[in-house]
């Protein structure tokens, strides 16, 4: 894990943390930045593409889009 020096506003970083139920500063940005990563999966997600497409076009779906885990 790479370590760096970052500004953080502490009352958005005090808010993540209520969220997401993390604690410490590191734990929740690393988790605060993994939610970013699951939200844009989702938000590209395609119903009929990466569900009810051909086989191929699953596979498509599936390389174009981030992995959930991270």
């Amino acid at each position: 894990m790479a370590r760096t020096t970052v500004n953080i506003d502490e009352e958005a970083l005090e808010r993540a943390r209520e969220a997401l139920g993390t604690e410490g500063t590191s734990d929740t940005v690393n988790e605060a930045l993994r939610d970013a990563s699951r939200r844009k999966v989702l938000a590209d997600f395609d119903v009929v593409r990466d569900i009810d497409g051909t086989p191929r076009e699953v596979e498509e779906g599936r390389r174009s889009r981030f992995s959930l885990d991270g």
